[in-house]
């Protein structure tokens, strides 16, 4: 067994293809199809279905296509650990970021970035929480930008800062006058959350107390805070909404803002990675810049 094999099985899983993965690989197809059947008789189990288009993995080639990504995952990391002791911080670093932390942080991210010194490629992309997690596990990514607790016995995290929710609220809501509400002056019959996958949904969910009380005629999970915000501005309602994202809203819009007397709803956003991660530079390299 050889990481080339694991990379020719991992390369049959995106393309599900022999001719492509071996293109993708720069090796011939009939060396591609040599090496994986190799590596099946060594481990005595069949990986690929074949004569089936598109291809596909039998149960136990899916345990070994995990294993062979984590593998891969840890020679590049190795990799990248050499450079960064040889040479400093460089290397690819793979990040996520929750999507209702999206339009706050990346932004702000991606100057910091490119404003410091540094010879890091650092990419960046959108993942609900549990889909975060799990990529960190697989090895798709290197960090997570959150707002949830994770499972200390699998990641740590290091907290950057905590942020305050606010109330969303359309002007049709009967609410108490004066510049602070409170969670229990939620009870519009309309109150919109984002969906099941986002964790600011059951952090919002909590901050209601929310409790279906009747049937309604219409419900809908949102994809994004911007969603919400426009849900409210046609349809009435209340939603909650992140502190920093008023900032991105029309100055008619921020008059709908409410915000809770103290002690204010918030919660705590965290930069995750696995326990083991060993790059502790390239983490407080990250963290330093997130808490500016």
């Amino acid at each position: 067994m050889n990481f080339q094999q694991l990379e020719y099985i991992v390369a049959l899983n995106k393309y599900r293809n022999f001719v492509a993965a071996a293109e993708a690989c720069f090796v011939s197809q009939p060396t591609l199809s040599m090496m994986v059947k190799k590596l099946e008789e060594e481990l005595d189990i069949t990986i690929i279905r074949r004569g089936v288009q598109p291809l596909s993995f039998t149960t136990e080639g899916e345990l070994l296509l995990q294993q062979a990504k984590r593998i891969l995952a840890e020679q590049q990391l190795m990799k990248e650990i050499s450079k960064e002791i040889s040479k400093g911080l460089e290397g690819q670093i793979r990040v996520s970021v929750i999507p209702s932390l999206a339009a706050s942080v990346v932004p702000a991210f991606i100057h910091q970035l490119e404003h410091s010194e540094h010879k890091l490629e650092v990419k960046i992309s959108e993942l609900p929480t549990e889909k975060a997690l799990q990529a960190l596990q697989l090895g798709d990514i290197d960090m997570a930008i959150l707002a949830t607790e994770s499972d200390s016995a699998l990641f740590q995290s290091e907290p950057l800062y905590e942020e305050d929710f606010v109330a969303y609220v359309s002007p049709i809501e009967k609410m108490p006058k004066g510049k602070f509400i409170q969670s229990k002056h939620l009870v519009s019959e309309k109150l919109w959350f984002l969906s099941e996958e986002h964790c600011f949904r059951e952090q919002a969910l909590e901050v209601c107390s929310y409790r279906k009380k009747k049937k309604v005629r219409v419900s809908y999970d949102a994809g994004s805070l911007l969603s919400l915000i426009q849900l409210v501005d046609l349809n009435g309602g209340i939603t909650l909404l992140p502190a920093e994202s008023v900032h991105f809203l029309s100055t008619k819009q921020k008059a709908n803002i409410r915000e809770f007397a103290p002690p204010t709803p918030k919660r705590l956003v965290q930069l995750t990675t696995l326990n083991d991660y060993p790059r502790e530079r390239v983490i407080q390299f990250f963290k330093e810049l997130l808490m500016v």
